[in-house]
């Protein structure tokens, strides 16, 4: 069993906890908070063994083999680097990194120590990714792909009201593109690879925060539509569009809600299926890569260049949308 710590205690991470508990491939033995009460509760909450508020001591400590951080998108690069440096495998929410340089040198230094690094993406993980693989193949030449995720923020109002919404705070290395975006991003990358060029735009709030964006990913034979928004839901959700049939994705995080249309009919390959399930998958994968490294050398190494090509596309976004962060130093 890995001895895995967690870092924030949000509902990212309980839903990662349920999700780990569900596979089977860990021991709940941190939990981390700066409130020494919270991290307390947190762990008593979900049967942690014990619970910390200094983030230095959880690195150090020798009751822990990996850590799962959903922190601030801003705190992700230090933390990372804290742990890999103490020798722990780092499984960190997405966006890994908030700049990809910062990626290349995390992983090498992951690679001298011997650690897995991995960003926690659904849709590569899920069971859905090898049934919209094998989808593709059945709907010909592709002519258009449409990724999509807007989905109306449950803190939006507060954020109307002037109320400090983290999600939109610029200074932590938020907004929309960061949040929901990288999962658009995520897809054509896994999917069709680098493109060959991008346009891309985005909407702003009056604190700079980009509430919604799009980016045009030019693959030369096709083009490769990314929209994402908080500030508004889609009814339309995701398509890829082939002369042969379109596949239709309900959830482009997930990769579920899978359906073939060919002819007029349409044809279910995969349902909408729980959340808890789908994190499960990247779980699981992340303690193969711990455990089983010879046979997971090469899918590891994929997924890594695939996290290296996803931020630099990421990087090419903001810069053409001209998204701009007024990030503070992290201090551990």
């Amino acid at each position: 069993m890995i001895r895995l710590a967690t870092v924030g205690t949000s509902a990212i991470t309980e839903h990662m906890i349920a999700a780990v508990k569900e596979s089977g491939r860990f021991c709940l033995q941190t939990a981390f908070s700066r409130e020494p009460k919270r991290a307390a509760a947190f762990a008593e909450k979900h049967g942690f063994h014990t619970a910390c508020s200094s983030l230095p001591a959880l690195a150090q400590s020798r009751e822990i083999d990996a850590v799962y951080l959903a922190s601030p998108n801003v705190c992700h690069p230090a933390q990372s680097r804290l742990f890999l440096e103490n020798g722990k495998h780092v499984l960190c929410e997405k966006p890994i990194v908030t700049e990809s340089e910062q990626f290349s040198a995390l992983h090498a230094l992951s690679q001298k120590n011997g650690l897995i690094y991995m960003e926690a993406i659904m849709s590569r993980h899920s069971a859905g990714h090898a049934v919209l693989k094998q989808a593709l193949e059945r709907i010909g030449r592709i002519a258009l792909a449409r990724f999509d995720f807007c989905q109306r923020s449950s803190r939006y109002d507060r954020f109307l009201q002037g109320k400090p919404v983290n999600i939109f705070d610029m200074s932590l290395a938020a907004g929309t593109l960061m949040d929901l975006g990288v999962y658009c991003v995520w897809a054509a990358v896994d999917l069709f690879g680098t493109p060959q060029d991008l346009s891309a735009t985005a909407s702003f709030a009056e604190n700079g925060a980009d509430m919604a964006g799009a980016a045009i990913l030019d693959y030369r034979a096709f083009p490769a539509i990314l929209t994402y928004a908080k500030s508004g839901e889609s009814a339309l959700r995701s398509e890829i569009i082939g002369d042969h049939g379109t596949i239709k994705l309900a959830s482009v995080s997930q990769f579920t809600g899978i359906t073939l249309v060919q002819n007029g009919v349409e044809t279910p390959l995969l349902p909408c299926t729980d959340r808890i399930e789908v994190m499960r998958g990247e779980a699981s994968r992340f303690a193969d890569y711990i455990e089983h490294p010879d046979r997971t050398r090469e899918d590891y190494r994929q997924v890594s260049d695939l996290t290296r090509q996803v931020h630099r596309l990421m990087d090419q976004i903001k810069a053409k949308a001209d998204i701009q962060y007024s990030i503070k130093e992290y201090v551990i």
